[in-house]
């Protein structure tokens, strides 16, 4: 139980991965993905929750998630997945 009351938090909810269609990372192999996760592990300690936006797939969401679950990025309390969609007005 928290008995210091409320706590703050930095959240990052517009994170690209590797696999993202929009990175800039070089590539989608196992060597830029281990700069990945070293960078995310590396992050200031107030940064706790990440949102995953990789457009609209998952698998770069679901790949991080499976570094969480093989005990790497310890020091991130918070994955969610995010889906970004563009949307534009109905023409009338």
């Amino acid at each position: 139980m928290n008995t210091r009351g409320s706590e703050w938090r930095k959240w990052d909810l517009h994170v690209h991965t590797p696999a993202s269609l929009c990175s800039e990372y070089g590539g989608d192999n196992d060597e830029i993905w281990e700069q990945f996760i070293q960078r995310i592990e590396n992050l200031p300690s107030d940064i706790k929750v990440l949102g995953i936006n990789d457009y609209l797939f998952l698998d770069g969401y679901e790949k991080v998630l499976k570094y969480k679950k093989d005990g790497r990025i310890p020091n991130i309390e918070l994955l969610l997945p995010v889906c970004l969609l563009y949307t534009s007005p109905s023409p009338r």
